[in-house]
């Protein structure tokens, strides 16, 4: 109700990562049952009052293709319920931006730029999220011009940098500006 009365648009949200053994023991199916059920009351509030509920791969579950997809499916929704892409979280949870871009082309509805650094790589598949990039777009291992290639044909109006630092921060705005950007 908050980000409607704001008029707020986009909400961003995500499943976070199980922190108990029980969690942890979760088949797939009964995580993504786990994660529609808390969402449910927000997707039909979200949908009530105009505002649209983004998805951002920032866990175990929604930081794989599969995943993501079985949430939005087990959400519905499809006209309030979309994706945000995270292009460093989505690489940090051992998937390729790319091919997570191409799947969800039509839903991205937002996207958080980031990329990481090489010797982040051990840790895909550990970690499934981080707030900030430490490097400039094009300076790591995420195939940004890839994800951009594929997200200027999506919904996404706006896009936000997540990174660290004045000088990255501007690196990255010309770097996006190199392959088309507005």
């Amino acid at each position: 109700r908050l980000a409607a009365g704001m008029k707020v648009r986009d909400v961003i949200t995500t499943e976070g990562e199980p922190k108990t053994d029980w969690g942890h023991g979760l088949t797939r199916d009964e995580q993504v049952f786990v994660i529609a059920e808390k969402l449910y009351e927000p997707v039909r509030l979200a949908e009530a009052m105009g505002v649209k509920l983004l998805l951002e791969p920032h866990g175990p579950v929604t930081g794989t293709i599969e995943g993501l997809g079985a949430v939005l499916d087990r959400l519905g929704h499809p006209d309030t319920v979309g994706v945000n892409l995270d292009t460093g979280n989505s690489w940090l949870a051992g998937t390729d931006p790319v091919e997570m871009a191409k799947v969800f082309r039509n839903r991205i509805w937002h996207v958080h730029w980031k990329d990481m650094p090489s010797d982040w790589s051990d840790k895909r598949g550990t970690i499934f999220g981080c707030g900030m990039a430490i490097i400039p777009l094009g300076a790591g291992v995420v195939d940004i011009k890839g994800v951009y290639d594929v997200v200027k044909n999506s919904p996404a109006e706006h896009s936000t940098l997540e990174i660290a630092g004045d000088d990255n921060v501007l690196r990255s705005y010309e770097f996006l500006k190199e392959l088309g950007t507005s």
